[in-house]
C-alpha cells in the first residue's frame, strides 16, 4: 500500500450513503450539474475575496496610517488567525448541523464584517475586525467544499470540482485586478466594502439548493435524503434489503465524530502527510499572495500603481491557466499534475534565492512562475483531500487541512514582516518559499496514492 493510502476498511459508508452516492452519479439534472457548483462558486469568490483583500489594500494603509513592517504582518496574520480558529470550529460545527445551515450563517456574518472593515477608522479596528472575519472566511470554505465534493459526480468529479474552485479561487485575481483600479480611484475602503456582495446572493441558495444527501444519509434521515436528492432533480432511493431475510438494512445512526477520529490508527498516517502538504503548500502560496504588492513596493522600489498592475499580471495568468487544471486531474491524476507544478515552484522560487535579476521584467516573471505554480498545487490539494476521506470525517479532514493553511498564512505575514523588518535579505524570504514548495513536491512524489475516477464509496 502506498503511503497515506487507505486501508480496506475505509469508507464504512451505509446502504443509504451507497445508494444516494448512485443517484448523484446517475443524475443529469441542471441544478446539479451546474447551478450548485456554479452559484456557490461566484458567493465564494468574495470569500477569498475578503482573504486576499488585506494584501492589495496595505500599500495605501502604510502610507495612511504609517505602518512598520511588524505591523503590516500583524495585520496581515490577524485575518488568518480568524481563519485558522474557524476552519476547525465550524467543521465540527457542520458535521454536527450540517454542512447548509454553517455555510450560510458563515457567510452572512462575513459579509457585514466586510462592510465593518470598509468604515474600520483606525488599525486596532481594523485588526479586530479582521481576526473576526477571518473567523467565518476559514469556516465557509472547508463546508463549501465539502458540500460540493459530496455532490460531484464521479465521472466528473475534477471537472466539477475544478468549476467551483476556479470561480471560487477567482476571487483572489478579482480583488488583486480590481485593486489596480478601486483603490488609486476610490480609495481602499471600497475594495473591502465590495466583499458584501454575497448578501443578495444567499436566498438564491436557499431557495435552489437542498442539505447535503450524503451527509442526510450518514445522519440517518433517508427521507430527508430523498427530498434533497428530488430537489436536485434525481429520484428518490430504496434503501437495499438483506438477501437472505428480506427484511430492510437496520439503520443505525452514526454517533458524532471528534476530530481525534483524524488521528485514530486508521486515518492518522493520511493526515499527517495532508497536514504536512498543506502547511508547505500555503506558507508558500499564500506569503507571496500577501506579500508580493508590498516586496514590489518596499523591496524593488516599484511605484504602487505599478506595482499593484505587475500583481495582477499572476491573477490574470491564474484565470485562463485555472478552467483547464479540472479537465487536466480528471484525465491524467491527481499526482503528475501536482508533482509537475509543485516542481516548477520550487525552481523560480529557489532561483529568486540565488539570483535577483536586473531586469524587472524577469524578476517579474519568475515571481509569476513560482505564484501560478505554487498556486495550481493548492488547486489540486482540495480535490485530493477530500478524496481520502469517507463522509463520516470529510468536513473535519477538510476542517483540519484548512486550518493548517490559515495557521502557515498566519505565520508567513509575521515571518516575513520580521524579517525585512530587521534589515534581512529578500533572498532569505524566496529561499523560505522555494523549501516549502520543495517540500510538497517531495510529499507528492513519494507520500501520496492516485484518487482519481474512483467513487468517494471505495475511497
Amino acid at each position: 500500500m502506498s503511503a497515506g493510502a487507505p486501508s480496506e476498511a475505509v469508507g464504512h459508508s451505509s446502504a443509504a450513503e451507497v445508494a444516494v452516492g448512485r443517484m448523484l452519479d446517475e443524475t443529469r439534472s441542471l441544478r446539479l450539474i451546474y447551478v450548485a457548483p456554479v452559484l456557490l462558486g461566484i458567493i465564494m469568490l468574495f470569500d477569498s475575496w475578503d482573504s486576499a483583500a488585506i494584501a492589495y489594500v496595505m500599500p495605501a494603509l502604510v502610507k495612511e496610517w504609517h505602518l512598520t513592517p511588524v505591523a503590516m504582518g500583524s495585520l496581515m496574520s490577524a485575518g488568518y488567525a480568524g481563519q485558522f480558529i474557524g476552519a476547525v470550529s465550524l467543521g465540527i460545527l457542520a458535521e454536527r448541523l450540517g454542512r447548509m445551515p454553517v455555510f450560510l450563517v458563515s457567510m452572512a456574518i462575513m459579509c457585514l464584517l466586510a462592510i465593518g472593515c470598509a468604515i474600520a477608522p483606525d488599525y486596532r479596528t481594523l485588526f479586530a475586525l479582521r481576526f473576526t472575519q477571518g473567523i467565518m472566511i476559514g469556516g465557509a470554505l472547508p463546508v463549501s467544499i465539502t458540500y460540493i465534493n459530496e455532490l460531484a459526480p464521479t465521472r466528473i468529479r475534477g471537472r466539477y470540482f475544478a468549476t467551483f474552485q476556479f470561480l471560487c479561487m477567482s476571487g483572489y485575481a478579482a480583488a488583486s485586478i480590481s485593486s489596480a483600479y478601486v483603490v488609486p480611484h476610490f480609495g481602499w475602503r471600497w475594495l473591502f466594502g465590495i466583499g458584501a456582495t454575497p448578501l443578495v446572493l444567499l436566498p438564491l441558495v436557499v431557495l435552489l439548493l437542498p442539505e447535503s444527501p450524503r451527509w442526510l444519509a450518514r445522519s440517518g434521515r433517508v427521507d430527508d435524503a430523498n427530498r434533497a436528492l428530488q430537489k436536485l432533480g434525481g429520484d428518490a432511493v430504496v434503501v437495499p434489503v438483506e438477501s437472505d431475510t428480506g427484511r430492510d438494512v437496520p439503520f443505525v445512526k452514526a454517533a458524532p465524530t471528534k476530530v481525534t477520529a483524524l488521528f485514530s490508527d486508521e486515518y492518522r498516517r493520511r493526515t499527517m502527510i495532508v497536514i504536512a502538504m498543506w502547511f508547505a503548500t500555503s506558507f508558500a502560496s499564500f506569503g507571496l499572495t500577501t506579500w508580493v504588492p508590498s516586496i514590489y513596493v518596499t523591496v524593488f522600489k516599484i511605484p504602487v500603481a505599478e506595482a499593484l498592475g505587475y500583481s495582477a499580471i499572476a491573477s490574470t495568468v491564474f484565470l485562463f491557466v485555472s478552467p483547464t487544471v479540472g479537465f487536466i486531474i480528471d484525465h491524467f491524476g491527481r499526482r503528475p499534475p501536482a508533482i509537475a507544478v509543485t516542481g516548477i515552484a520550487s525552481l523560480a522560487l529557489l532561483g529568486l534565492a540565488v539570483y535577483r535579476p536586473e531586469s524587472t521584467h524577469l524578476l517579474v516573471a519568475m515571481v509569476v512562475t513560482g505564484q501560478i505554480a505554487i498556486f495550481v498545487g493548492s488547486m489540486i490539494l482540495w480535490p485530493y483531500t477530500a478524496e481520502i476521506y469517507p463522509t463520516r470525517v470529510r468536513a473535519l479532514g477538510l476542517g483540519m487541512v484548512s486550518s493548517t493553511a490559515r495557521f502557515a498564512s498566519m505565520f508567513t505575514p509575521l515571518l516575513v514582516g520580521g524579517i525585512l523588518g530587521s534589515g534581512g535579505s529578500i533572498k532569505i524570504v524566496f529561499a523560505t518559499f522555494g523549501f516549502c514548495a520543495l517540500t510538497a513536491f517531495l510529499l507528492w512524489m513519494t507520500a501520496t496514492h492516485e484518487t482519481a475516477r474512483k467513487s468517494l464509496d471505495e475511497l
